[in-house]
């Protein structure tokens, strides 16, 4: 009887420590992780003892879970396992940049692996992979040895069910009356404050929970029409319709507004040249050190990331398949044609899909550019975006929207050297940086480099045109508020230069208010997000609520802006400035040497269905170094077969004896494919 007792004590006392103690030790060890060190972690479970059991109480109650599971070690170890890698995933993150591991991160998988061979090592990568077979083998292992109940009783699910509502209630109860933890629902702008402060467990649950735009209390037709029918702005009055260009600078900041930073020149002279004659300002943005596409989809939407979900990207959610109010539209309605240029990937963050759902025309992606440079980390070199934007104006006959986003700038910037010849000395910096910043501003420098190319030959066109260059967000070097002069962390710069004799005019604007501010003071007034900033009085909270409804109506509720009618339709984005096309092919010493336009190197070249060996010989043209021969049977039995119906669609790859490209990404994403052409109708048929 003693013995029954006494083992009915030690499973009691194995279940308490597994799924209380081993709960607490986790989120010890993710808090230390979160915190970069194992003392903080032990002080942030002395200082705030009601967030340390909030988050605690998140993870008993995931790994709770395996009571109703037969193979229960093996779904406790699963569970425990995961938590325990996202806690290790966060502080790699947060050794490359400064905003934590969220959620949405999970859905960038695709951008991270595109973007990783920048952060990591051949070695690093490496032990990842060993890393991640280890583990697969361990669960493998652990699934087939690990001990299996025979059978669940009624009684154990009972009691299952009763500990999964008691965690709950906590939770419940915990979230309702600790002022502690109710805080993070309104103090999650710093994304990265609010993991240190709130815990990591917290505040990656609700990067999970929390998506969209939460439903305003007040939401109704008649207070949308009530803010709609207090907008002051007309209609447009531009006598002059310029060309406008904004050119989104990565991580680009003015590093003079640094306390701790000598350099032996001026890293960025065009710029502040720029800042001297034109309007110019600080620029607030929704993200540090990465999460580039947040303020891009500010600048361009004039809609506040703060609105939505914890860390969330509308590019990753409500951006793929719902079209938004943005200034590629409003400029729509005024025969603008709008294009984007950006020498990196043309599928990170989904951009050749969210573009078109954006009111974008064409995206020239790195894939269609010709000339790039690699930086020392692999970054491709932003002088190549001159003449891409150049070519944007030059490619349509009316006025042009043309978005540039640099990359060169990127980091990390650990690692890299700036060269012996390098143009800035860095004379003071950061303990322990001094190599980062030396690679950093040199960059910079470049990027600046290319800013005075580019003015200089808008200067030298005869068509008005609008210039604006922002910064996306701070560098991730580590910058602390205390580092900064008379700025924040969210803080980056921007200038409007023009031809048109512009007002100079200096304020501080948040990233959504920029382009309504840009096309006010050019006297265009289109769409209801466009008039609601240039009328508004910024700093009232009336401001911020009605913007929150305008958005919510929009994206997620009735249109009733729009008298319940989606207003704008998605465009067939063009990828690439111009045509992908072939011309010809004819038979050369080396193989065969096809003639067209548009050619680069990220270009693929198919005959009768399959991809044949070619390379890129320059713009004009691609070498095929394969033996490829005229398939007759298949010619004579195209010829006999019964007529495709009008407007069938036939694939290309089924069409026999015909040549046809593909751009596609280093993933293997095909981005366009160029018309096919017959070998009929070729020098090869002569």
């Amino acid at each position: 009887m003693k013995s029954e007792k006494k083992e009915k004590w030690n499973k009691l006392l194995q279940h308490i420590f597994r799924y209380v103690g081993i709960p607490i030790v986790l989120e010890l060890i993710i808090e230390s992780l979160n915190h970069k060190s194992i003392t903080a972690g032990f002080q942030y479970m002395i200082e705030w003892p009601s967030l340390f059991i909030f988050n605690t109480l998140i993870i008993m109650l995931t790994v709770s879970v395996a009571l109703f599971f037969k193979r229960e070690i093996f779904v406790f170890t699963v569970i425990s396992a995961v938590w325990l890698i996202f806690g290790i995933v966060n502080f790699i993150i947060l050794s490359f940049r400064v905003t934590p591991f969220s959620a949405v991160d999970i859905t960038l998988l695709e951008s991270a692996i595109s973007v990783s061979g920048h952060y990591l090592n051949a070695q690093n990568i490496a032990m990842i992979i060993v890393a991640v077979i280890l583990v697969l083998v361990s669960m493998i292992c652990l699934y087939r040895k690990a001990p299996k109940h025979s059978h669940t009783t009624q009684k154990k699910l009972i009691m299952a069910g009763i500990c999964v509502a008691l965690i709950s209630m906590a939770i419940f109860f915990l979230r309702n009356k600790s002022n502690s933890v109710q805080a993070l629902s309104n103090n999650y702008t710093n994304i990265s404050e609010a993991y240190e402060n709130y815990g990591f467990v917290y505040c990656f649950t609700n990067s999970i929970i929390d998506t969209g735009i939460s439903k305003p209390a007040d939401y109704s037709q008649e207070n949308v029409q009530k803010i709609l029918s207090g907008i002051s702005g007309g209609n447009t009055t531009a006598a002059v319709k310029p060309n406008i260009i904004f050119v989104q600078l990565e991580s680009f900041f003015d590093v003079n507004t640094l306390k701790s930073l000598k350099l032996s020149q001026d890293a960025l002279p065009n710029f502040h040249k720029l800042q001297q004659n034109f309007s110019h300002g600080l620029l607030t943005v929704p993200t540090i050190g990465a999460g580039t596409v947040n303020t891009e989809f500010e600048v361009l939407t004039g809609m506040s990331q703060k609105d939505f979900g914890t860390s969330e990207y509308p590019y990753k959610t409500v951006l793929r398949d719902t079209t938004a109010e943005s200034i590629c539209y409003d400029l729509k309605k005024l025969g603008y044609t709008s294009h984007c240029v950006h020498n990196n990937e043309g599928t990170f963050y989904g951009r050749n899909k969210v573009f078109s759902n954006l009111g974008f025309d064409s995206f020239t992606s790195m894939e269609y550019m010709n000339g790039l440079e690699d930086n020392p980390n692999g970054w491709k070199k932003d002088k190549i975006l001159t003449k891409e934007i150049i070519n944007t104006l030059n490619n349509t006959a009316g006025a042009d929207f043309t978005l540039g986003i640099t990359v060169q700038s990127h980091g990390k910037y650990t690692g890299f050297e700036a060269g012996k010849n390098a143009p800035i000395k860095v004379k003071k910096a950061p303990e322990g940086m001094e190599e980062s910043y030396a690679y950093y501003v040199n960059q910079l420098y470049e990027v600046d480099q290319m800013i005075g190319e580019l003015t200089a030959q808008l200067s030298s066109r005869q068509e008005k045109t609008v210039l604006v260059l922002y910064g996306d967000h701070l560098p991730s070097l580590d910058i602390k508020k205390k580092d900064l002069k008379d700025t924040n962390l969210y803080q980056t710069q921007y200038v409007i230069w023009d031809n048109m004799g512009l007002t100079k005019e200096d304020e501080n604007l948040s990233a959504y208010q920029l382009y309504p501010e840009v096309l006010n003071r050019l006297g265009i007034h289109e769409g209801n997000l466009t008039k609601f900033h240039q009328s508004a009085e910024w700093k009232t909270k009336t401001y911020h609520e009605n913007l929150k409804m305008l958005e919510y109506d929009m994206l997620y509720g009735d249109n009733f802006a729009y008298q319940g009618n989606k207003p704008y339709q998605m465009t067939n984005l063009h990828m690439g400035t111009g045509a992908l096309s072939i011309t010809d092919v004819v038979k050369n010493e080396k193989g065969y040497l096809v003639s067209g336009v548009g050619f680069t190197p990220y270009c693929h070249i198919l005959f009768n269905g399959k991809e044949i060996d070619a390379e890129w010989v320059d713009e004009s043209h691609l070498q095929i170094t394969e033996a490829i021969e005229y398939d007759a049977e298949a010619a004579a039995q195209a010829a006999q077969a019964t007529p495709v119906p009008q407007g069938t669609v036939v694939k290309k790859e089924s069409i026999p004896n015909a040549f046809f490209v593909k751009m596609k990404t280093d993933g293997g994403t095909v981005l366009s494919e160029s018309e096919v052409v017959k070998w009929e109708n070729t020098s090869l048929a002569k």
